[in-house]
């Protein structure tokens, strides 16, 4: 049974709905849509001069599955450009996994959600990189670089196996360290694919692997957390914070 959907307008806003766009020209005003049609508020709504990064590339390109009637025109264009965004972001491959998923069962609408994560996470990796390098910097005048890595590590191994001590229903500190770790690793995946990253190829490759496997179980944890799932991180983090320190 479908349920009519309920949307307020401010005055001036616009919505689409199937292939009209809909402005409201009066008073703020509420209405009620019933049917399948594609609906999009002005909020949700990714211009191509706004799509100026890879996510939102990606976000421009589910939308556009969304709103046309034939979404298979737009499909080789979404599935390239969710390649090159891999390609830049190998840690946003739960992300697309789940665009992914939601494409193959027709939740176009849910699809679009997921693309909104993807963006937030690409904002966040950009932050992240920013404060990474400038901390970095600060950090090579007290610190060996690979006693920084392995700190920091341990650092999130050490918030996540908390969370797995006291884990409950909604385990306490759970967000932050998942975000704490989910960016560390933004940051490291960041590094090993760089051109000028002296690392051999195999190591490079074999960090690239456990990275995505990271941020898959991340993305699990953010979606639908089960204990099971710091286990694994907690054991990786560990496991190359020793093997940093001891290659000194």
């Amino acid at each position: 049974m479908n349920v009519p959907l309920k949307i307020e307008l401010k005055p001036n806003e616009r919505v689409i709905i199937g292939d009209c766009v809909v402005t409201n020209a009066g008073p703020r005003a509420r209405l009620q849509i019933d049917g399948s049609i594609p609906i999009l508020r002005e909020k949700d709504i990714m211009t191509v001069r706004r799509a100026n990064t890879p996510a939102k590339r990606v976000y421009l390109a589910v939308q556009l599955l969304y709103t046309s009637h034939g979404a298979h025109e737009h499909h080789a264009l979404y599935l390239k450009l969710a390649r090159e965004l891999l390609r830049l972001m190998p840690g946003a491959v739960g992300f697309i996994d789940s665009i992914n998923n939601r494409i193959l069962t027709g939740e176009l609408y849910k699809a679009l959600k997921e693309a909104r994560k993807l963006i937030e996470y690409e904002e966040e990796s950009r932050v992240m990189n920013q404060a990474a390098k400038a901390y970095q910097d600060v950090a090579r005048q007290t610190v060996s670089p690979r006693d920084l890595e392995a700190n920091l590590l341990l650092k999130a191994a050490s918030q996540l196996q908390a969370v797995q001590d006291t884990w409950r229903d909604k385990p306490k500190g759970l967000d932050e360290a998942v975000m704490f770790n989910r960016r560390l690793w933004t940051v490291f995946l960041d590094a090993v694919i760089r051109e000028d990253n002296k690392l051999p190829a195999k190591i490079r490759d074999n960090l690239t692997k456990l990275g995505a496997f990271v941020m898959g179980e991340t993305f699990s944890l953010m979606t639908k957390p089960k204990r099971e799932h710091l286990a694994s991180i907690i054991k990786i983090n560990r496991g190359i914070a020793a093997g940093l320190r001891g290659s000194k």
